[in-house]
């Protein structure tokens, strides 16, 4: 309907103020039944926030010292190889020698450098010779002359250790291990059939083994170390091999921390040849190598026990 005036102003107010009702209502209706949201949302987020619980006050963060590992203790390979020396007996001829791998002090006795006839050490270096020859050389070695390697390390097995010596040129092991590892005073056997007869001291069978694991991959280290570890408590010939670095005093069980090479050999100037070398210590932090020559006549049982002492001596001081 028009105004007097000839307008719409009546009916359009009235609707405004309509409107403004609804919109009101509608604004006080969310503001009531839903709090936080309206014109009363700050207002009442404010009192909330007072009415809450005070947290405490971050603490400024303080930075720990960062720890560090004691240093190693040094002196240990020089105390182990006194304790050995003086554990054996007066007849028996020692060659001692101890590698500290973290400190890098290596210990070494009186006889420590003095060449050994070998016995069955000398299939670990023909091992790691053959396996270090096919990886530089690229020498064929099957998987029947990796059984080889395992048979010549654990159970010790002499028939083994022929068919590598014959097979690899055995005889040649000695003079190119030397160049690889460093090795000062090894040598081929004078008559070349006779593995046992190869010479070595103490000190150069620290270095092998030490060249195994510094220097030898990871996959052929595994091999190596392995078959030694599982090597069982009797030989393939028949010899209690659970000697030496392998026994404690009541020769019932390994020392848990070692893994080592034994070797034994009869008879030159009526004496026995006994050795066990190997590693000892958490992470192999320890080489040790006990090579001896003793009297034949008390037997081997009596020989297997003083090395038994000299080792367990040594052992113990790594400890």
């Amino acid at each position: 309907m028009r105004s007097a005036t000839g307008g719409w102003r009546t009916p359009l107010l009235v609707a405004g103020c309509a409107l403004l009702l609804v919109l009101g209502g509608s604004l006080w209706a969310r503001s009531v039944l839903e709090p936080g949201w309206g014109p009363f949302a700050r207002a009442g987020a404010a009192r909330a926030a007072s009415m809450a619980p005070t947290a405490p006050a971050p603490q400024p963060l303080v930075a720990r010292p960062p720890t560090e590992s004691p240093p190693a203790r040094t002196g240990m390979a020089a105390t182990a190889v006194t304790a050995a020396e003086a554990a054996a007996h007066d007849g028996t001829e020692l060659g001692v020698a101890v590698l500290d791998r973290v400190t890098g002090e290596l210990a070494v006795g009186d006889r420590g450098t003095e060449p050994f006839y070998t016995a069955s050490l000398s299939k670990l270096v023909v091992a790691v010779d053959v396996l270090d020859r096919h990886r530089l050389e690229g020498l064929p070695v099957t998987e029947t002359d990796v059984d080889l390697i395992r048979r010549a390390l654990g159970p010790s097995d002499d028939d083994a250790m022929n068919a590598l010596w014959s097979g690899f040129d055995g005889a040649g092991a000695a003079g190119r291990l030397s160049k690889r590892a460093g090795l000062e005073n090894t040598s081929a056997p004078e008559d070349p059939s006779q593995w046992g007869e190869m010479a070595m001291p103490a000190t150069d069978m620290v270095r092998v083994w030490h060249y195994i694991l510094d220097d030898v991959p990871e996959e052929e280290r595994e091999l190596l170390v392995s078959a030694m570890d599982r090597s069982p408590a009797e030989a393939a010939d028949g010899f209690d091999q659970q000697y030496g670095l392998e026994a404690v005093p009541d020769g019932t069980s390994g020392h848990p921390d070692v893994v080592a090479k034994q070797g034994w050999m009869c008879c030159f100037g009526a004496q026995f040849y006994l050795h066990s070398a190997g590693l000892v210590g958490t992470d192999n932090r320890f080489v040790v190598a006990l090579m001896s020559r003793m009297r034949r006549e008390p037997g081997w049982e009596a020989a297997r026990q003083e090395l038994d002492s000299v080792a367990d001596a040594a052992v113990r001081a790594l400890r």
